[in-house]
């Protein structure tokens, strides 16, 4: 007899549910998508000991007609396409079907649907994918799924469910990217009984971020908006100050759908490079608008892998849609009081946080045109044919940002507007948040105050370039420059704003082919390891092309004629060898100059701290600094520059309240 067996419906099932149900965010994910397919506006998700015991998905779609409801828990059952060549066009969240039969094979679940043209709903019950009953219900226009017993029938999938509140974690990191992916739609969480997400829904991004990250992200956030071969990218990316140790906020969609990809993330962190910290990850929520032609989202059960038909495309889109964004904003990091919930609970906001939310949320002016940046290979091309660097038009003018609503503190006459938490003031409405009463609006004046305003927004517009037209006050710990201008007052670290101005003048000479070697009174003589060595040798043309004069000198020994010119007499054997390593673990087998490399190069000879700089030194390096690309972070992402207002000393003094 033989030993293949065709397996019966029910293990086929639960097997093929297996795929694509993982765990209750699953369940979750599957759901939410069919009700954003089926025009919701309006979504709630409940669940309780994590979605195990109980998940229940509402929303206020167009429904399923009751001759359409017990077929729709067939395996392949699906409204979305009908035949392989809808995939080429695919404009839904779903379109498997096997959703619906994957969750009913694993589950008790309950379904009440209506339609607007029915009179009743229809109620269909499934346990174990076998359907129970159908019958006719009252209930309004959508559909409510109530799920029951995750993996009830299938002990060896519950056993390696982890524990409830990881679940629930789960599910809500889910909710976040479906809440993100859709800010037209109104999304609520429910964990057991307390809300934890509650989204306006009002189509406004910014809106949704506050709602979910809170004051000081949203407030800490630029616009993406840029269009390359028929690529859109759009959303935010956030500024230096806010970026975190982990990638766990970095969201990226394609037409609405989440997905993850190597491309994007390296695009999006190469687009950062010598803006964040080292170690660091940029916050980001980037939505690209694509051709469903030019890229399959058919590659994994769950959907959430994509592949593009032209990769190097998508990472330029979104490389010089970020690099566009930084070089567009002032990075020039303010201050700000703290403001304290004194309710010590999460999510409350005070009058004082309220008024704090207009400051960002306000409209911005236009921006400039976004410059062309060349890409790593394209420089390298560049450099190769001998053509001149990038980047030698005239910077285009930094865009009027971050200007505080005046807030009244005596009421006075005059015209007034009422602001919520939430409010969307870019499009000059007041918009509260739902469950927000009107005694929690904040009154504020519709007209700032005319001097301060119009000062600070002239600041803002100039940017970087305020640092030149303010007075130097002198130095503080011999390591920061002291500037006042106005009612603010800049602070200056000396040697990260050095380190910047070494490290875009070292590439651009590099990138033009420049000679930018010095000579040493006394060769330096150093015995490398073998790998050393051969990795020195190997690549011996770009170490010139840096500035270094080597010649072997021996057996595993070399000896250093020249050097890089900007690193002078400060030259060291240590230098030497942390460039070289430095160079070995960021390049590896790939040829070329290490962007780490120069970046250690430029580190190594700039400005150290503790060191008495004349007003003279100091008004050159201003110069310098505000002739660069990005005059904000050294190149380690540290800020170069941060402004305190005269008002903010006022305070922390109590000279006001």
């Amino acid at each position: 007899m033989g030993r293949i067996i065709i397996l019966d419906e029910k293990t086929a099932n639960q097997i093929a549910a297996g795929e694509v149900i993982e765990r209750p965010a699953s369940v979750v994910k599957e759901l939410v998508e069919n009700a954003i397919d089926a025009g919701a506006t309006a979504i709630t998700v409940e669940i309780k000991n994590g979605g195990i015991s109980y998940i229940r998905v509402t929303d206020n779609g167009c429904g399923m007609e009751s001759d359409d409801v017990e077929i729709a828990f067939e395996r392949h059952a699906t409204s979305k396409i009908r035949k392989i060549e809808d995939l080429d066009n695919l404009s839904t969240m779903g379109f498997q079907g096997e959703a619906l039969a994957s969750i009913a094979a694993v589950s008790h679940l309950e379904v009440r649907t209506k339609t607007a043209e029915e009179q009743t709903g229809t109620l269909v019950k499934v346990e174990g994918g076998k359907v129970l009953s159908v019958s006719q219900t009252g209930c309004p226009t959508g559909t409510t799924f109530i799920v029951r017993n995750l993996f009830f029938n299938t002990p060896a999938r519950y056993k390696f469910l982890k524990k409830d509140s990881t679940e629930a974690g789960y599910v809500s990191a889910m909710m976040v990217r479906l809440a993100l992916a859709h800010p037209e739609i109104a999304f609520k969480f429910i964990n057991n009984n307390q809300v934890q997400h509650h989204t306006p829904g009002n189509h406004d991004l910014l809106s949704v971020i506050y709602s979910l990250f809170g004051n000081e992200t949203a407030r800490s956030l630029l616009p993406l908006d840029y269009e390359e071969t028929g690529i859109r990218v759009s959303g935010y990316v956030g500024k230096p100050e806010i970026a975190r140790g982990t990638r766990n906020n970095q969201f990226f969609f394609i037409n609405g759908r989440t997905i993850k990809n190597k491309v994007l993330t390296a695009a999006l962190e190469d687009a950062c490079k010598t803006l964040i910290m080292q170690n660091k990850f940029p916050f980001c929520v980037v939505n690209l608008k694509i051709s469903p032609e030019l890229y399959d989202v058919n590659v994994h059960p769950q959907k959430l892998e994509v592949r593009f038909s032209n990769e190097n495309a998508v990472y330029s889109a979104l490389y010089h849609g970020v690099k566009s964004a930084f070089t567009a904003a002032s990075l020039i990091r303010e201050t700000t009081e703290t403001a304290y919930a004194p309710s010590g609970k999460a999510g409350d906001q005070t009058g004082h946080e309220q008024v704090e939310m207009a400051s960002w949320n306000r409209p911005a002016s236009k921006l400039p045109p976004p410059q062309r940046i060349l890409l790593p290979w394209e420089l390298k091309k560049q450099a190769d044919d001998g053509h001149a660097g990038p980047n030698e038009t005239e910077k285009p003018a930094l865009p009027i940002m971050d200007v505080p609503i005046q807030q009244s503190e005596e009421p006075e006459t005059g015209t007034e507007r009422a602001v919520s938490v939430t409010s969307s003031l870019a499009h000059g409405k007041a918009f509260s948040e739902p469950g927000t009463s009107q005694d929690e609006l904040v009154t504020v004046k519709n007209e700032p105050e005319p001097d301060a305003s119009h000062e600070m927004l002239s600041e803002e517009a100039r940017g970087a370039d305020v640092l030149l037209e303010a007075e130097i006050v002198g130095q503080v710990f011999d390591t920061y420059i002291i500037l006042q201008h106005g009612d603010r007052m800049y602070l200056i670290d000396q040697h990260a704003a050095h380190e910047r101005i070494r490290y875009e003048t070292l590439k651009k000479r590099i990138a033009e082919g420049q000679a930018c070697s010095q000579m040493v009174l006394e060769p330096y003589i150093v015995r490398l390891s073998p790998a050393e060595y051969d990795f020195l040798f190997s690549r011996m043309a770009d170490f010139e092309r840096a500035g270094f004069e080597i010649e072997a000198f021996g057996p595993q020994t070399v000896i250093i004629r020249s050097v890089p010119d900007i690193m002078g007499g400060g030259f060291s054997l240590d230098d030497f060898h942390e460039i070289l390593d430095r160079w070995m673990e960021t390049m590896g087998e790939k040829y070329g100059i290490s962007d780490e490399a120069i970046y250690m190069m430029a580190c190594k000879s700039a400005i150290k701290a503790n060191r008495r700089m004349e007003k003279e030194e100091i008004r050159a390096l201003l110069e310098q600094l505000c002739a660069m690309e990005n005059p904000y972070t050294c190149v380690h992402g540290r800020p170069v520059a941060i402004s305190i207002s005269r008002r903010e000393l006022e305070k922390r003094f109590k000279r006001i309240v």
